[in-house]
């Protein structure tokens, strides 16, 4: 498979009235989001606005689009005649762009993301560009392919993540996925957070100055040497978390709440029993009883705006 750097070149490896599909769809998305940011992102042209927006692709017999499986799911009396999937949308080549369809995919994608923010992880990012650009060289010279994972980039390789960087308030970042697994010969590798990270482990870094860039390369060489070989953290099955406190409290009392929580995922309805957990006061633990009641109703995770 080809790689591309943008979406000219993309455009390019068409000819006839392919590229001019793909040249029109291009321009229907920037004439009706002109702030959405154009990228490539799983090899094909992607928009970009506090996430990604849209991906689109052309094939032997379809353009396919792919605004994520909520928009395809609010959408789905609107594409009756399209041939979908969980996450795509197949345009037939012999038919003429389905213009309006199209921004209201857009529109409603836009009404998704509005509130979005980027993740916390890549805040500081603009106090660090020394260290940014020494860590994005490095890995540049490596076959790690860059993708937009949680609000940032996450450089894989065999679909597999392996790490991710990013500048802080006190220190600079770089963590490894898979890092418990590491030799880690310098012994600089830290566990950020013992009760919840099993795998992952950073390198920290005060100033770009400490970087040493033969050092990193070593510790990259070897993740991905790990991937290369099939090696990875073997997770073990969590306990299933059981209701209880305020949050069963209030389930019990609802019938139509209760229901909605026992169709949700084991893992979805942990994550909400965790997030109420954590809480220390009542008067939090019941604000945020208040602020999942819609989000459980909708059968939707507490984290499932972060995941792609």
């Amino acid at each position: 498979m080809s790689s591309f750097s943008n979406i000219d070149e993309y455009i390019a490896g068409f000819d006839g009235d392919k590229k001019t599909l793909l040249q029109n769809i291009r321009q229907l998305i920037k004439d009706f989001v002109p702030e959405a940011k154009e990228t490539i992102n799983y090899n094909m042209p992607t928009y970009r606005l506090n996430g990604n927006l849209i991906h689109f692709a052309m094939f032997k017999n379809h353009l396919g689009l792919y605004p994520g499986p909520d928009t395809i799911n609010h959408l789905k009396e609107d594409l009756i005649d399209f041939k979908t999937t969980k996450g795509a949308i197949q345009i037939p080549l012999d038919i003429p762009l389905p213009k309006d369809l199209i921004q209201k995919i857009l529109l409603h994608k836009i009404d998704l993301m509005k509130d979005q923010k980027a993740g916390e992880w890549t805040k500081y990012n603009g106090n660090w560009a020394e260290a940014n650009e020494k860590i994005t060289q490095i890995i540049n010279n490596t076959v790690l392919k860059k993708e937009f994972k949680w609000g940032g980039d996450v450089y894989t390789y065999k679909k597999k993540n392996v790490l991710a960087f990013s500048g802080f308030k006190n220190h600079f970042a770089l963590w490894f996925y898979n890092g418990v697994l590491l030799q880690d010969k310098y012994n600089v590798l830290v566990n950020a957070n013992e009760e919840k990270t099993k795998a992952l482990r950073q390198w920290r870094f005060n100033s770009a100055d400490e970087i040493d860039v033969e050092k990193v390369k070593q510790y990259i060489e070897e993740a991905i040497k790990l991937v290369e070989n099939g090696i990875e953290f073997k997770f073990e099955k969590p306990v299933p978390k059981e209701l209880n406190g305020l949050l069963k409290e209030t389930l019990n009392q609802d019938n139509t709440l209760f229901n909605s929580f026992n169709t949700l995922s084991k893992s979805k309805q942990k994550e909400y029993i965790e997030y109420i957990e954590e809480a220390k006061q009542e008067k939090t633990k019941l604000s945020r009883i208040e602020k999942i009641k819609p989000l459980i109703l909708d059968g939707k995770g507490l984290n499932d705006k972060y995941r792609k």
